[in-house]
């Protein structure tokens, strides 16, 4: 019963992602950003309260940018908005995500399965286990931008 129930919400997280990816396409404004979408400077990063995290999540809008999609204490992740990258599903209790399965779509495997969140301002910051960080900004602060 759990694989079903998994299935059901990784297909909610899936259909979340590409809404997403249509709407960012389909949006006048930058299409070069990508990457760090800037908190405001001196402004500390600090734990999220509970439900501060839901939401969709971008790293910027260009295909290879990832898209971090949060429902409750739910995750769904995709390595990039091109279709190429992983897809994953686990998730979230006191900042720390955790990418219990993941699919492999393209030729190189996401080893990335635990992160630390943080909020800066309206910005999400990630700390993969690897030490590599990112930077996620809410869907419509994406969407928005001119």
């Amino acid at each position: 019963m759990r694989a079903r129930r998994l299935g059901v919400r990784w297909f909610g997280g899936a259909v979340a992602a590409a809404c997403c990816v249509c709407l960012a396409a389909c949006l006048p404004g930058d299409k070069g950003g990508g990457g760090d979408g800037g908190g405001p400077t001196g402004e500390p990063a600090r734990p999220a309260a509970a439900g501060e995290l839901d939401g969709v999540w971008l790293t910027g809008e260009d295909e290879d940018d990832s898209i971090l999609t949060i429902n409750d204490d739910q995750v769904y992740f995709t390595e990039n908005q091109s279709g190429e990258g992983d897809t994953c599903e686990g998730t979230v209790v006191n900042g720390l995500i955790q990418l219990e399965s993941c699919e492999r779509n393209g030729g190189r495997v996401f080893t990335e399965r635990s992160a630390h969140a943080l909020l800066q301002g309206d910005d999400l910051r990630l700390t993969w286990v690897s030490g590599e960080q990112e930077t996620y900004t809410p869907m419509l602060d994406v969407a928005g931008r001119e």
